[in-house]
């Protein structure tokens, strides 16, 4: 595997009136912010977290997907920022990322 880790979050945007995305739900600033948080972490190991385009489960997002392991995440705030860096990628602490995690078959709630 060239990466251990390998983060994709959504930057879709869509015009107003249309479906909500990711880029909209302030996913921008916050890829920005695991970005640069990364950067400093002081990592061991090789990874890498990068933008994607929409990844179809809008409604539950900010979203992400990560891999090997295909966890899907809802990243909304700073604070989650924090914990998917500090519990995700540098310690692997499920239990303090557990409340981040999109299960496999969720889906949005009607509103």
């Amino acid at each position: 595997m060239f990466y251990e880790k390998h983060v994709f979050v959504c930057e879709n945007q869509r015009a107003p009136g249309e479906r909500v995305s990711c880029g909209n739900q302030g996913s921008i600033e916050l890829l920005k912010l695991l970005k640069q948080k990364a950067a400093k972490a002081g990592i061991q190991y090789k990874f890498r977290v990068q933008k994607s385009g929409c990844l179809d489960r809008c409604e539950l997002g900010p979203i992400q997907v990560s891999y090997p392991e295909g966890k899907w995440f809802a990243m909304k705030t700073e604070a989650d920022v924090d914990a998917i860096l500090e519990f995700y990628l540098k310690t692997n602490q499920p239990e303090k990322y557990q409340h981040l995690i999109v299960a496999d078959d969720a889906v949005a709630e009607e509103k």
